[in-house]
């Protein structure tokens, strides 16, 4: 297109050449002519030189339909490499086995120039085997980039190495709590009770619902509230433990890391006499996806649900339809979490600044790769490659926002192509809040919006605290003698908590923490806690936080006012 927008410009020139040179003679003409087309020809081939080739990994994930072509070559490949600044050509990796195929890669020295990788841990080592290329001096390829650095210097924070540089490429996506309490408000009033404010409370309205026949059918049929796979993450956070179950919990204090001992007691004590008092399911550890306790929800049978936050218009438009349908005088409310002997917290949130990207060190034209990165980034073509074409597949929704016109035919030929933006950053972008989902001028959904606001202001609390350092994806990673020795904890601790809860008083949490940090000193949990106090002291300033976390949870509350 440019080349032919050249000579179109370059004929009109002739035209206007020859009406001015009417009188000169043919012979000028023609040198004219023919140095004007040799010096246009060169700039074309110059343009031409400009345009790189760049490789660029992306997750197999089986979901390009026949019709589509495959995950090297479809209809946004091919739009891509005719709208981009580069020549791109796409290697595909089996996402169930990405980072296996990618060290094969790797080590074989044929590893492309742009690699997306969710894996943090993997990411981490590519660094330290010096596999990986500083983004710094390719920057001033990456204008859109810079600007979210700008906006958001928490991004530059979490892609920042030891060594001062800028390593990591991330995205930043709109701050959401990981979990969310929700209440059967008409239990509540059913039975007299108020909202709980404290963790004892908390278990007398549980310990309440389950004891007290909330639903009126006359049998003890009812739990007081879920405790199965992220309900159990929920109740860590409750008592200020960091909400992933592969993480230790780790706190600050007086400047100093060290491993919550007395929150995990506090959280596996709550824990235990929810079991001990038939408050949850006694088969909760067997509930491993949490269906199980959704249904029951859903079965008006569960009065305090602990919400896994992902799909909130799916949750609120569906679920709660079918709850309603069930149980037709059911109400929830959220519940922002209560005070506890530990402290006051808020949820965890899920991670608002998710690392995805980081570039070869073997990449043989950085500029290109800075310049497909940067025309990916741009708001237009992103919003192109992941609504696809207004009109075809969307149109604009009531509040400016896409809205698929054919669920099916966007599914088929558009939905496939989300991982070519993967550093894409949701989170400049107001339609993908989960706000943005709503109609406001239908009531449902405008008691949705304003019951996810009301979620917004207790669980982004400034004055309650945020439950562990940071978020798990911006933990340190441990070189791989610490990491063995993690998971060797990691699983002592497991099998001894869960003993505790299930054996009545044959097993104390006592006794459980007693036995604990026994096998925590056995398997050399003190290197752990060197490791992090090493870390925290010459990261804690650049590092990426709980505070960047709330921080930014803030600034996007801020923008959609």
């Amino acid at each position: 297109m440019t080349n032919k927008k050249m000579w179109l410009g370059v004929t009109v020139g002739f035209v206007a050449l020859g009406a001015t040179l009417v009188g000169c003679s043919s012979d000028k003409k023609e040198t004219t002519a023919t140095s004007t087309a040799a010096a246009t020809a060169k700039a074309g081939d110059k343009a031409a030189a400009k345009r790189g080739d760049v490789t660029v990994t992306m997750y197999d994930r089986g979901a390009v339909p026949a019709s589509e072509g495959s995950y090297e070559e479809n209809r946004w490949t091919k739009w891509i490499n005719q709208n981009g600044p580069e020549n791109v050509k796409y290697v595909p990796i089996l996402r169930s086995d990405s980072t296996k195929k990618l060290n094969v890669l790797f080590a074989s020295g044929s590893a492309p120039d742009i690699v997306s990788e969710y894996n943090t841990p993997f990411r981490g080592s590519l660094y330290d085997q010096k596999q990986l290329l500083p983004i710094d001096d390719i920057l001033k390829y990456m204008p859109e980039y810079q600007k979210l650095l700008t906006q958001y210097p928490q991004l530059k924070k979490a892609g920042t190495k030891p060594d001062g540089k800028i390593y990591e490429i991330g995205k930043v996506k709109e701050a959401v709590p990981a979990h969310i309490l929700l209440v059967r408000t008409d239990w509540l009033k059913k039975l007299n009770l108020s909202m709980p404010t404290t963790t004892d409370e908390l278990m007398a309205v549980a310990k309440a619902f389950a004891d007290n026949d909330p639903d009126g059918n006359g049998k003890k049929d009812t739990y007081g509230m879920n405790m199965s796979t992220y309900s159990e993450q929920a109740i860590n956070e409750i008592f200020g433990e960091g909400s992933s179950k592969d993480l230790l919990a780790w706190g600050v204090k007086d400047g100093k890391i060290y491993r919550q001992w007395d929150n995990e007691l506090a959280s596996l004590t709550f824990k235990k006499k929810l079991y001990d008092d038939g408050i949850i399911d006694k088969d909760y550890i067997n509930d491993k996806d949490g269906a199980k306790a959704k249904q029951d929800f859903l079965n008006g049978k569960i009065g305090i649900y602990v919400k896994f936050t992902g799909g909130w218009y799916d949750f609120t438009m569906n679920d709660m339809v079918t709850l309603k349908k069930n149980v037709a005088t059911a109400a929830i409310a959220p519940l922002g979490y209560p005070k506890s002997p530990v402290g006051t917290f808020t949820g965890a949130i899920d991670n608002p600044v998710q690392m995805t990207t980081v570039i070869n060190a073997k990449a043989k034209d950085p500029e290109a790769v800075g310049r497909y990165l940067d025309f990916m980034m741009k708001p237009e073509t992103a919003l192109k490659v992941i609504n696809g074409d207004e009109g075809t597949h969307w149109k604009k929704a009531a509040n400016g926002c896409p809205q698929a016109i054919d669920a099916a035919k966007s599914k088929n030929e558009v939905g496939y192509a989300g991982d070519y933006e993967m550093f894409y950053s949701s989170g400049q972008d107001k339609c993908s809040f989960v706000l943005s989902g709503f109609n406001a001028e239908v009531p449902d959904q405008k008691s949705a919006m304003d019951m996810y606001k009301e979620i917004q202001k207790v669980y982004f609390d400034p004055q309650r605290e945020y439950p562990g350092l940071t978020v798990g994806e911006h933990m340190p990673v441990y070189n791989a003698d610490l990491q063995i020795i993690n998971t060797t904890i990691l699983k002592e601790k497991g099998d001894l908590f869960v003993k505790a809860i299930i054996s009545g008083s044959k097993y104390t949490p006592e006794q459980a923490i007693k036995d604990s940090q026994a096998a925590w000193d056995k398997a050399g949990g003190k290197q752990l806690e060197d490791f992090m106090n090493k870390w925290y002291q010459e990261n804690k300033d650049k590092a990426f936080l709980a505070k960047d976390v709330m921080a930014i949870a803030k600034q996007q509350m801020e923008q959609v006012k």
